[in-house]
């Protein structure tokens, strides 16, 4: 490529450790090569991963029955930020970045060699940090060699070259050895990864620990520290799942919904679907925003295996990014949420460089948000169901084993679903024709309905707090006892001591009987003008509160009646008051603090400012009477009031009076307003 005399970028060999240096922990480091296999690229049915011993050296293998690579594809994979993979048939690829292979290989050795084969082909490539550092080159060299189908070596200019540095700074010096690891490939088509000078921590100690179990790779207790447990999350009584320091418990649990069969060390992996290995199995649906009208289904259990490994297991394109997340009720320092996992594929965040954790964005933080609200529904419905809510540490134990029971077929890698009691080991070479459902006994037989479930639109459950909250509601407003109301006009509001006759229509009284008299005073009906705009109402309401509050706060003045007015003693009985009298009373305390406005100072024909200001001295005082309880007085009347305790007269129309009939009579207040204000 004409590069008009601008430089290339260069690539140091140190660049292969650094770039490795993102897999804190090495399963996430074979997760990479896991998934190079499984891509629809590559679209391989089985990967056998072994630990083997090659001229005293320990090393990783990687095998796989895969489509295989031509050379081009091949030196692709040996660099850095290639990818072209794409969806086939709804197999959605798993790599992004064109990195994998790099920093995987090179975070469990300091060196790799890959063997690979299709119709094109064999062909081999080597990529070194040892052979790098020998030569001393501030490039990345990666010599490739290729053999046609006569496993002879295709001549090309520079194949002395690459030849020499594979067969003298790999495990095989010689072309047959090399030919020897391309027959090891099953079939016509696959790849072989073969690494070695594994990898050892500060301490000297290797990575994995392959004695304590001869059919599984495993993190050492020396090298907890490299466990993928969060420690963060860890309780008192926290427990690390198998598969932080298990490669097989991480690999049966990699996918969501297994496509590959992973032999490790020679005995196969019992894969599960996650989401149906669980008992109790409740789905519910998470709807935000930022991704209407899309909804996310979340799948809720009990681990019936082991209740110590529980959380929610967040995947990504059929791919485990977070095993066992502690959220909600589990994120606390106690046993709410014990036993609980919750599944989610979580396709619209984005996973970081090394797939074992997602970018820390809003989406990301909402979404864990919600997880932890909808798995604290999910455990308080349980426990009300199971009625143990005072023993949270023995959740839903009686059932021991998944609500179904699946198994993948060996040959076609379809899932089959088995009766309850069908017991299947690890061992079991189990396929399509040992179904007892003979409607599925057929490799070319779809899969039947449950494996691949249709999204759900709304909670396949009641939540019990949501549910009693509700019925909590309503028992308060059922237990309430209905409070006591404002009499409206033309109601009336009996007595609780005694009877009271029907008041009039148009009349509108505010009575209590038991602890004060009346606070306030109904504005008598002609003072109100109905025809005023709402502006002009406005301000007088405003007017109105500004006089009532200086008249509270203004004490009462005591006055001397005037001419042709008399005040009888309290003792006295009380005359009815005449029409067009007026008068307020205090028999406990005080006289009258002032006086009304004479009639001949209103004219009822001014203008509109005088109405105004008619209101407001009506309103003035209004406010000032209510603050001054009334007194009885002798009305100009001959007609005689009688005492309290005898009945009440009929209230004569077109008066509004307030009452209080447990302590005295209240004097009618309209005709004293009316005859002020006409």
């Amino acid at each position: 490529m004409e590069t008009d005399g601008i430089r290339l970028s260069g690539l140091h060999p140190k660049f292969l450790h650094s770039n490795s240096t993102s897999h804190t922990w090495p399963f996430s480091a074979v997760a990479e090569l896991i998934d190079n296999a499984y891509d629809p690229d590559v679209n391989a049915k089985q990967i056998w991963i072994d630990q083997t011993d090659f001229k005293d050296n320990i090393c990783l293998t990687f095998t796989d029955n895969g489509n295989g690579m031509n050379q081009d594809k091949l030196y692709k994979m040996l660099s850095f930020g290639f990818s072209d993979k794409v969806a086939v048939h709804g197999h959605v690829p798993i790599g992004l970045y064109g990195n994998g292979f790099k920093s995987g290989s090179m975070r469990l050795g300091k060196d790799a060699i890959v063997f690979t084969k299709n119709e094109s082909g064999m062909h081999v490539g080597m990529l070194s940090q040892t052979y790098l550092e020998k030569i001393n080159v501030e490039k990345v060299l990666v010599p490739i060699i290729s053999f046609n189908k006569q496993k002879q070596l295709v001549q090309k200019p520079d194949l002395d070259a690459n030849v020499k540095a594979i067969t003298t700074y790999s495990l095989m010096n010689s072309e047959t050895e090399l030919l020897a690891e391309l027959e090891a490939i099953p079939g016509r088509k696959g790849t072989r990864i073969i690494i070695w000078n594994l990898k050892r921590d500060k301490r000297g100690y290797p990575d994995f620990n392959f004695k304590h179990d001869e059919y599984d790779i495993r993190i050492p207790e020396k090298n907890s520290d490299q466990k993928r447990g969060n420690k963060k999350q860890e309780t008192v009584d926290y427990v690390a799942p198998d598969n932080e320091y298990s490669l097989r418990a991480y690999c049966s649990i990699l996918y969501l919904k297994p496509r590959i069969q992973i032999i490790l060390r020679k005995q196969k992996v019992k894969t599960q679907l996650v989401d149906k290995n669980l008992a109790y199995i409740e789905k519910d649906v998470y709807k935000p925003q930022f991704l209407a009208p899309k909804t996310i289904n979340i799948t809720f259990g009990y681990n019936c295996r082991n209740k110590e490994h529980y959380g929610v297991m967040m995947y990504h394109k059929n791919r485990l990014i977070k095993a066992y997340e502690k959220v909600g009720c589990q994120s606390k320092a106690n046993n709410k949420g014990v036993g609980v996992v919750g599944v989610v594929e979580c396709n619209f965040l984005n996973p970081i460089h090394n797939k074992q954790d997602f970018e820390h964005t809003d989406e990301y933080r909402l979404t864990m948000d919600a997880l932890g609200v909808k798995l604290n529904d999910y455990w308080n419905t349980m426990q009300e169901r199971k009625g143990k809510k005072s023993d949270p540490q023995s959740p839903l134990e009686e059932q021991n084993s998944p609500d179904q029971t699946w198994v993948q077929c060996n040959s076609c890698l379809k899932w089959r679903k088995v009766p309850d009691g069908v017991k299947i080991s690890e061992d079991d070479a189990w396929d399509c024709s040992m179904n007892t459902d003979p409607r599925f006994r057929d490799c070319s037989v779809p899969e039947e309905p449950g494996a691949n479930d249709d999204p759900v639109t709304h909670c396949t459950y009641e939540k019990t707090p949501k549910k009693r909250r509700s019925e909590r509601v309503k028992q308060m407003a059922a237990d309430k006892p209905p409070s006591p109301r404002t009499p409206r006009n033309g109601e009336t509001q009996p007595s609780v001591s005694s009877g009271q006759r029907d008041l009039e229509p148009n009349q509108s009284q505010e009575t209590d009987s038991n602890k004060r008299d009346i606070s306030e005073l109904e504005e008598p009906e002609n003072n109100v003008d109905s025809v005023h705009s709402t502006n002009e109402k406005t301000h007088k309401r405003r007017r109105s509160e500004q006089v009532k509050q200086t008249a509270a706060d203004k004490p009462p003045s005591p006055r001397t009646p005037r001419n042709g007015e008399t005040q009888p003693s309290v003792s006295s009985g009380q005359r009815d008051l005449e029409p067009n009298q007026s008068q307020e009373t205090n028999s406990n305390k005080r006289d009258i603090s002032e006086l009304e406005e004479p009639e001949n100072n209103v004219d009822s024909d001014h203008s509109t400012n005088e109405k105004t200001h008619k209101k407001r001295k009506s309103e003035r005082l209004q406010q000032m009477t209510a603050d001054i309880p009334p007194i009885p007085c002798t009305p100009q009347s001959k007609e005689m009031q009688p005492s309290l305790s005898s009945g009440q007269r009929d209230l004569e129309p077109d008066r509004n009076q307030e009452t209080d009939i447990n302590k005295r009579f209240t004097v009618p207040l309209t005709d004293l307003q009316r005859s002020f204000c006409s």
